[in-house]
């Protein structure tokens, strides 16, 4: 399968100090890629970069063949480039349906959203999105009165909506309970059949369940790349990373 996603010896500097130092991966097209390391290794900073929210000091982002180093965050996401942040961004006084309305549309303003005529092609996109991230039910639920997995899983209806090539993922377990971690594990195991994702986490029992290749950063630096088992074996990533987990 080919790379729909490949960064070429990044870099970001903040003065003199160095935040991303030669970083370099690849993602394969169809697979879940985990991005782990301990706080402050630059993976925020490394997603900020790819979807345009920063501007590298060097190096480059090519996505599906195009070089997207220094474009804005709009004309990323045109490309096909969804992002979904930690924290959750929904509308949080409207339903569930009107926020992924709200989602399928490129119109900025909400309120011409919801008052617009909803086509047969956005109804059907709603129901698929819904089902996909199990929310079908729901539809009708206002938005604030989610429980806390169902608004993750809300915001990722909203990336859904838009039908990007690539998703990228900021902690989107955290603060979860065990099953609504199993619920997600399960939604993006079935995402990953049509979807390339990036997924940053600290959980490593969720890593285990849902990564095709674990990508380990260590102050700024790519340490280590391969499956969660390789990744589990490897002493070097040990001593930085998965030995210092709980602390």
């Amino acid at each position: 399968m080919a790379g729909v996603l490949e960064i070429q010896n990044l870099q970001k500097n903040f003065d003199a100090v160095k935040v991303i130092n030669d970083f370099s991966m690849d993602v394969i097209e169809l697979t879940l890629c985990c991005l782990v390391g301990p706080n402050g290794a630059g993976k925020t900073t490394t997603m900020d970069l790819i979807t345009g929210r920063q501007k590298p000091t060097s190096g480059s982002v090519t996505f599906r063949g195009h070089v997207i180093t220094g474009e804005n965050e709009q004309m990323i996401a045109r490309r096909g480039l969804g992002r979904k942040f930690q924290i959750p961004a929904v509308f949080r006084e409207l339903t569930v349906r009107q926020n992924l309305e709200v989602a399928y549309s490129h119109e900025v303003n909400a309120l011409k959203n919801i008052f617009s005529f909803s086509s047969r092609q956005c109804d059907a996109r709603i129901d698929e999105v819904a089902e996909q991230v199990g929310l079908q039910e729901r539809l009708a639920v206002i938005a604030g009165t989610l429980s806390h997995g169902e608004t993750q899983w809300l915001e990722i209806g909203m990336v859904l909506m838009q039908d990007p090539a690539l998703l990228l993922l900021d902690e989107p377990v955290a603060g979860m309970t065990e099953q609504e971690i199993e619920k997600t594990a399960d939604i993006l195991n079935t995402m990953k059949k049509t979807k390339t994702l990036i997924v940053v986490e600290h959980d490593m029992g969720f890593v285990r369940e849902i990564a095709d290749i674990v990508t380990v950063m260590h102050m700024g630096s790519l340490l280590a790349q391969g499956t969660i088992q390789e990744i589990e074996t490897n002493q070097q990533v040990r001593d930085v990373y998965l030995g210092t987990e709980d602390h």
